[in-house]
């Protein structure tokens, strides 16, 4: 049917016919309205409760704002010159604080500081370790003192009188009293017997020193144990840094002889080959073992054995004295070749030197030092040399009236050991090493108290005296001419002008180049 078909040409409503009303058109341009109109109502609702509102300008904000948008140029300037002002006031404080500690460094570029750690705690710390190493020290050389004491001088009842090997009834049985210096002191007793607390006087914390009395030919014997200075520190440091110069411990041993024992000649020495070099530089044997007393070897036993071991140098004044001290028994069971070397640990390490000093009134050895001895040891030695019974007093009334006619010699024995070089060796150690050698000393006090010299010796002793006391006078001659004669020059030369110091000065040097090379020969042709 044509009438039914749509014509092409047409728009596409009307070709299309009339169209259907649109579904939901209408809902959804309610909707649009309704949202606008909600929005237009809600706004301002929420503006007023403060919603979405901005903040209330700041009024120093705005007037910044304001300063920066529309100031002038003037006002922009001075604000840029008050800052810079204030940067200027607080650099020139700064600079200036600068300037016055710069004045104060250089004020005090020499002082020291008021305090400082690294000065006062070295002090504190120097001080701490002196005081340390003095009772360090001190202990260790007082328990030397104390096993020596223990090992030797103590007196013990229960032990006995019997003198045995390892020496430790020598002093009790050998001398009436030991330790006793005066009764002021500590140690002083009454009864020897009686044994004491400490019978070795502390003279300084290296040195002890007991005496003894009460033996014949002796007035009494003093013990002196000279130690290290352990307490020091600067000699500990020194001994460290230089081991050869360290000191030794040791035991001197002096025993006094009585007036006329012995005399001029009795002179000798015996001991080590070092310990004999030492001695001979030293003042006690500078004089005598030095320059009075020669070399000796003395005979030999009748096995044909030497009676004195190779390691050992006996000098004296008479090779007949020197004779008489070797072939004596003790001397024999001790020093000679078999017996010294089959004793290395004990005598031959041990033994020093042993000598005998005359000193007296004839004027020949009488210039030797005897033995110091200080403080009560003393007074207890003048006690006992005087004597304190009216027999002794009358008796050296006797000696003082008849002095013209005789003149009184005094000597001593001064023997001189080593000490274990242990601080913490005991009393048995010190009896196994010293034990032999301390009982040795009463024989070799009985030895020289036996020994008689004849008259050729005695001769020789007085020569000898005699030529070294020459010699002594003219070298003191020698050196006070040259000191007078110096003397004269200096005064002479203080009454000179300068012009006469330098004339005179002239005229001994020409003399001195006269002297010197002769008058120079000169030939022409």
């Amino acid at each position: 049917d044509a009438s039914a078909r749509p014509d092409p040409g047409m728009r596409g409503s009307a070709r299309n016919g009339p169209r259907p009303a649109a579904r939901g058109g209408r809902a959804r341009a309610s909707a649009l309205l309704a949202f606008f109109l909600a929005l237009a109502l809600f706004v301002p609702g929420a503006r007023a409760w403060g919603f979405g509102s901005p903040d209330p300008p700041d009024e120093r904000a705005i007037e910044d704002r304001f300063a920066e948008d529309f100031e002038a140029p003037i006002y922009r300037a001075s604000q840029l010159s008050m800052d810079t002002a204030a940067d200027l006031e607080i650099e020139r404080k700064a600079t200036a604080a600068k300037a016055r500690l710069a004045q104060r460094r250089r004020a005090n570029i020499n002082a020291p500081p008021l305090f400082e750690w690294r000065y006062e705690g070295v002090g504190i710390a120097f001080v701490v370790a002196y005081v340390l190493n003095y009772l360090k020290g001190n202990a260790a050389n007082r328990q030397i003192a104390r096993a020596f004491e223990t090992a030797f001088l103590s007196c013990d009842e229960s032990e006995g009188d019997e003198v045995k090997e390892d020496g430790r009834a020598v002093f009790r049985s050998e001398f009436t009293e030991v330790g006793k210096l005066a009764p002021s002191d500590p140690t002083y007793a009454a009864n020897a017997r009686v044994k004491k607390t400490a019978r070795l006087s502390r003279e300084a914390p290296y040195e002890y020193k007991c005496w003894a009395t009460g033996r014949r030919f002796l007035t009494g014997a003093l013990v002196t144990l000279r130690l290290r200075k352990r307490h020091d520190l600067f000699r500990v440091l020194y001994e460290f840094r230089n081991p050869a110069m360290a000191e030794k411990d040791e035991v001197i041993v002096e025993c006094f002889f009585r007036d006329g024992i012995v005399a001029p000649g009795f002179c000798f020495a015996l001991g080590a080959t070092d310990a004999m070099l030492a001695l001979e530089k030293s003042p006690l044997g500078a004089k005598d073992v030095a320059r009075l007393c020669e070399k000796c070897v003395g005979p030999k036993d009748a096995a044909g054995r030497r009676r004195l071991s190779k390691e050992l140098v006996l000098k004296a004044e008479s090779a007949e004295l020197g004779a008489d001290v070797i072939v004596d028994e003790a001397l024999e069971t001790l020093f000679s070749e078999r017996a010294y070397d089959a004793k290395k640990t004990s005598v031959g390490a041990f033994f020093k030197t042993a000598q005998c000093l005359v000193f007296g009134e004839d004027g020949g050895s009488g210039t030797l030092s005897a033995p110091k001895v200080t403080g009560v040891v003393a007074d207890a030695f003048d006690k006992v040399k005087r004597g304190d019974g009216e027999a002794e007093k009358a008796e050296s009334a006797k000696k003082d009236a008849t002095a013209g006619e005789t003149r009184s010699h005094v000597g001593a024995l001064r023997f001189v050991f080593a000490l274990p070089s242990s601080a913490a060796a005991g009393a048995e150690t010190y009896r196994s090493g010293l034990g032999e050698l301390i009982a040795f000393i009463p024989k070799l006090v009985d030895v020289v108290a036996r020994v008689r010299l004849s008259d050729a010796q005695k001769e020789k002793a007085r020569a000898a005296r005699k030529r070294v006391e020459d010699e002594d006078f003219r070298k003191k001659l020698k050196s006070s001419a040259k000191e007078s004669a110096s003397a004269r020059l200096d005064a002479k030369l203080e009454k000179m002008s300068d012009k006469e110091k330098q004339r005179w000065r002239e005229k001994q040097a020409k003399k001195q180049t006269r002297r010197a090379g002769g008058r120079t020969m000169i030939r022409k042709g």
